[in-house]
């Protein structure tokens, strides 16, 4: 209330009566009690006034002013008073980021990282890739060395002119059956057991040359697709070694007698590649 006129208290002196003497107690103090509860009767109003005036001016605002009883206290260290429980807390359902979160944050979309993961290559397969590489009417330098071995388990080309060309490739195949099984024909094979297995057959008919030796038995049978020294061991099962004394191109029926020339009355005689080829040997040992 400061600036508005005060007012004496009870105990200050009577304010004195015409002349300066005292006034009419009676009087003054009925008025005076009117006076009293006019002063309380305004002040009262005033206060409802500047009260309501206070509150539209913070509803103009637009906010309303917190009073000191609605910010929140501290109870010591150990609490707040005001504050809800932090597990009652929930994010906004719409937070900017996408639906899909699983990425750190990215959105998987258009623009964002591609985490798909790369096909792994197939490991690379030598023994394979020189089979493929064989054509047909190739020679190789590849030749069985016992019942079931050898040379080499990869396929070495080199020319037909080759002392060394002892393989001449008729086909080229991914099945067995294909390759034709008549005397000194076999397949040279290959099958690779990657994720994609692939099997490779290298149908292939003997070539000879005098003076060779190869493996065979005391019946007259032999292994055709072998090259072994004539001066070496004899692998088991088999018995004996023949020398090829002569390599003729096969009359029609014939009847080896071609092979008594080169041989002597002792030989043997083959007829190679579907009949085309005369092969003559002796027992060498």
């Amino acid at each position: 209330m400061s600036g508005m006129q005060g007012w004496p208290g009870a105990g200050y002196p009577p304010a004195p009566g015409p002349g300066g003497g005292p006034g009419n107690t009676a009087d003054n103090s009925g008025k005076r009690f009117g006076i009293w509860a006019g002063v309380i009767v305004l002040t009262v109003l005033a206060s409802f006034g500047l009260a309501a005036a206070t509150g539209a001016d913070a509803r103009g605002g637009g906010a309303s002013a917190a009073g000191p009883s609605d910010l929140p206290t501290f109870d010591g260290a150990g609490g707040t008073d005001g504050l809800e429980d932090l597990e009652d807390f929930e994010m906004p359902d719409d937070t900017g980021l996408g639906d899909d979160t699983s990425g750190g944050g990215l959105d998987s979309g258009s623009g964002g990282l591609d985490t798909t993961e790369p096909t792994p290559e197939q490991p690379s397969d030598p023994t394979l890739d020189a089979f493929l590489a064989v054509s047909q009417g190739d020679c190789l330098a590849n030749w069985m060395t016992d019942e079931t071995t050898w040379t080499s388990d990869v396929p070495e080309v080199v020319s037909c002119d080759d002392e060394a060309a002892a393989l001449w490739v008729s086909q080229t195949t991914e099945f067995a059956s294909d390759c034709p099984a008549g005397a000194g024909q076999s397949y040279f094979s290959y099958t690779s057991y990657s994720a994609d297995a692939q099997s490779v057959y290298l149908c292939v008919t003997r070539q000879f040359d005098v003076g060779q030796c190869f493996l065979g038995m005391a019946d007259g049978s032999a292994n055709l697709l072998s090259w072994v020294d004539c001066e070496g061991s004899i692998a088991p099962p088999y018995s004996q070694l023949y020398n090829v004394t002569a390599v003729y191109s096969a009359p029609a029926n014939t009847d080896g007698e071609e092979c008594r020339s080169a041989s002597g009355d002792d030989f043997w005689w083959w007829t190679l590649d579907n009949d085309s080829v005369l092969l003559c040997a002796v027992i060498y040992r």
